[in-house]
């Protein structure tokens, strides 16, 4: 078996550290190139990123962007946040979902699937382990996240009224229904209902039903909301296949297994 050679000259040490406090934990290969060619010649620079490749000092995240290590004891993982890395693969996104609810310790369990919000196109990213999947939203949906300090690093995370909604924009499931309003009933201090109602508002009619009964059936104001939905309050909506029984306020089917 042959072993790697995971010491670093202080030539490369040297240079690492520089990466990182010039750029970050997580560069592209641009960022190495700009410090190693100080160095290093051009064709000497890229050999010698090559070889911290192989000696696992650059983890390779997607095609061009990497994850610097600089403790050797945490060469077979990385320690840089999921947060910070969704963000450096689509910039143009922000977390959601349940690693949304994670952030605000409303999820204890963390799954394999992270999951963002973007207005390009979807598509999906494995590093160690994790699934990294960004999900295609209409761009008027675009809203309702804010930049959170994550180890020293501004990464863009839904507010919780907007992971509720987001999950009934996925996701048309029982086990989806079950969840939202699992969270909106063990954390309902936590939400500002009134904001839910006003990002409600800007989205389609079936939301604007889905968020509508939902607070009703845990007796917060929904008030605002109704008045949007009564001005247009033709046909209707369904929280999943399964859904069976309609309410006629909101005029939209739910499953009762779920919600008696």
């Amino acid at each position: 078996m042959v072993m790697k050679n995971t010491i670093l000259s202080n030539k490369d040490s040297k240079l690492i550290e520089n990466v990182i406090a010039k750029y970050g934990e997580i560069v592209t290969v641009g960022n190495l190139l700009k410090v190693f060619q100080k160095e290093y010649s051009g064709f000497s620079a890229h050999n010698r990123i090559s070889q911290l490749k192989k000696n696992g000092w650059l983890i390779r995240v997607k095609q061009g962007l990497y994850v610097v290590v600089s403790d050797i004891a945490s060469r077979s993982m990385s320690n840089v946040s999921l947060f910070r890395i969704a963000k450096a693969l689509n910039n143009k996104s922000y977390v959601s979902a349940d690693y949304g609810l994670n952030y605000y310790n409303m999820f204890d369990q963390y799954g394999r699937t992270l999951t963002s919000i973007t207005t390009t196109r979807t598509k999906k990213y494995e590093f160690q382990g994790i699934i990294f999947k960004f999900a295609k939203i209409n761009k008027d949906y675009y809203f309702g996240f804010s930049e959170k300090r994550v180890e020293g690093k501004l990464v863009n995370i839904a507010d919780l009224e907007k992971i509720i909604i987001d999950y009934l924009y996925l996701s048309k499931t029982s086990h989806t229904l079950s969840l939202v309003l699992e969270k909106l009933v063990d954390y309902k201090n936590e939400f500002n209902f009134e904001k839910m109602q006003n990002y409600a508002s800007r989205c389609n009619i079936t939301i604007q039903r889905k968020i509508g009964f939902l607070l009703d059936q845990i007796k917060a104001d929904s008030e605002k909301l109704y008045g949007v939905v009564k001005r247009n309050n033709k046909g209707y909506s369904r929280f999943s296949k399964d859904s069976k029984k309609f309410n006629g306020k909101w005029r939209v089917y739910y499953d009762h297994r779920i919600i008696k």
